[in-house]
């Protein structure tokens, strides 16, 4: 694993902003519910698991998800969750290892990391016929809008490489305005600072394939 092959990420050297994020991120839990019903029962890889949030709630007693996180300090081993390390491009398992594999806002981001590279190493360790998710900002939401930067994903990238998609319409919940400042702020400068609400619109694409 290459250094160049991580992405940096806040939630290893500020955890109590990725608290919030976590908690507040799709609070109503419509993404984990989606999840839950596109994953199937056996083992499944979770890419980029963080902290291992989204795997703790997916794991039931027929479906075992092992989350590989690159940045040891994002691993979080009071979880229920069998962590490992490694990246997208080079993970470290053998070839049809998982029933299915997902990631949801980790390592595809387009014009930032291989993105081929890592939907080539996806398919080898998922057996054929096995879902392959990802799940990614879509963007037209008052939470992107707070950006000066693109941070949604290309529809048509996904397409291009075979992925289906449909949006999700969840928000951003906090438990005051005081919480979504520092969050936001920390994300988007004056913009976050200067908001004056709890929830935001949010809405997220969940790109899927089955393995060929």
């Amino acid at each position: 694993m290459k250094q160049t092959d991580i992405i940096p990420f806040y939630g290893g050297t500020h955890p109590e902003l990725f608290e919030i994020e976590r908690r507040c991120m799709d609070r109503e839990g419509k993404v984990i519910d989606e999840l839950q019903q596109l994953l199937p029962n056996g083992l499944v890889l979770d890419i980029g698991a963080g902290n291992g949030f989204t795997a703790e709630k997916l794991q039931t007693t027929q479906r075992t998800i092992i989350g590989m996180e690159p940045d040891e300090l994002m691993i979080d081993c009071t979880k229920q969750v069998i962590f490992t390390k490694g990246c997208a491009q080079d993970i470290p398992f053998h070839t049809h290892t998982f029933d299915a594999a997902y990631s949801t806002w980790a390592f595809f981001f387009e014009g930032i990391t291989d993105l081929d590279k890592g939907i080539a190493e996806m398919k080898r360790v998922v057996k054929k016929g096995g879902p392959l998710i990802i799940v990614d900002n879509y963007g037209e939401d008052e939470f992107c809008a707070l950006s000066d930067r693109p941070i949604t994903s290309s529809t048509n990238h996904w397409i291009k490489r075979g992925f289906d998609y449909h949006i999700i319409e969840t928000a951003f919940i906090f438990d005051d305005v005081e919480e979504a400042r520092k969050l936001l702020g920390f994300y988007f400068g004056d913009p976050g600072m200067a908001v004056e609400k709890t929830r935001f619109e949010y809405k997220v694409a969940v790109y899927t394939a089955l393995n060929e």
